[in-house]
């Protein structure tokens, strides 16, 4: 059994943060691309958005209230569903802030929603990680969505879940809080993340088992796979930001769908939590090259 290992570090001093009202009416929502043939370059991945669905359907799922038992679902604390886009016209404006960039337009898409799920291809520029969009769209944008032209939650959203390659490459965790506004946690992978059938069920149960157990327990328990091809593991990685180091380790110690702490006042902490010795193909042993 492999163990889990934490990792912080100070940024700067500031303030707690506190729940959230209970059964707030969150929302979901889900981008997935799986043929790149509008405009910018990609390869085909015909799986993509099954798992990306498989994740969106189990967030908002609902079941039924039967005498005080949620069967078949998360009764009221099931997220809404606020938005579904597979392949069509997805464009790195959608993520992209117009405080940075002023193309940028995520508080009408992406920071719109509480818990987003992006899959896309993924590469790492630098310490930058970058995302591959489909539409090289006009007027300043282009095919990549990068973490420096994002600014996470000033709008709504708490939690982003990148299934995207080297999107929380370990050499990127020291910048990654740059991105945050607002938001709580990132979730990502280190390294080469994989794509199929079968890996449809662990997108399922990474909701299911969010509302149970924490966000971060619950990326790391599902989407980490040893040997996934050959030697080179799935590492999955768990980000959150705080306004002090208590704060940090409170949303990755304690939150979940259904326990929600309320926005960081201020940045003073950055946190992860992966698997220790998770050997990804890509990229060194996960912990052991912060530079790299």
């Amino acid at each position: 059994m492999k163990l889990k290992t934490l990792l912080s570090c100070a940024i700067s001093i500031g303030l707690y943060g506190a729940l959230a009202p209970a059964n707030a009416a969150y929302e979901a929502k889900s981008y997935a691309i799986t043929t790149w043939n509008a405009g910018c370059s990609g390869s085909t991945r015909n799986s993509w958005d099954d798992m990306a669905d498989a994740w969106y359907d189990e967030i908002t799922r609902k079941g039924v209230n039967f005498f005080g038992w949620c069967i078949g679902g998360h009764c009221s604390d099931a997220y809404s569903r606020d938005g579904q886009q597979v392949d069509g016209s997805i464009r790195n404006s959608q993520f992209a802030d117009r405080s940075i960039v002023n193309w940028g337009n995520d508080s009408a898409h992406m920071d719109e929603g509480d818990a987003v799920m992006l899959a896309l291809h993924g590469f790492e520029t630098g310490n930058d990680y970058g995302g591959r969009v489909r539409v090289n769209e006009a007027g300043g944008g282009n095919c990549n969505i990068r973490r420096s032209e994002m600014d996470i939650g000033d709008f709504d959203q708490e939690f982003l879940h990148l299934s995207s390659c080297q999107s929380m490459d370990d050499n990127q965790w020291s910048s990654w809080w740059r991105a945050f506004d607002g938001a709580h946690q990132v979730t990502g992978f280190h390294g080469l993340m994989w794509i199929g059938q079968t890996l449809i069920n662990d997108y399922r149960d990474f909701a299911r088992d969010a509302f149970s157990k924490t966000i971060a327990d619950s990326w790391l328990d599902n989407m980490y796979v040893p040997n996934i091809q050959n030697n080179d593991d799935q590492c999955p990685v768990a980000y959150a930001v705080g306004a002090n180091h208590n704060d940090m380790w409170d949303r990755i110690g304690k939150e979940r769908y259904n326990r929600v702490l309320s926005d960081p006042n201020n940045i003073g902490w950055w946190g992860v939590m992966y698997i220790e010795g998770c050997d990804p193909q890509a990229e060194t042993v996960i912990g052991s090259d912060l530079n790299n």
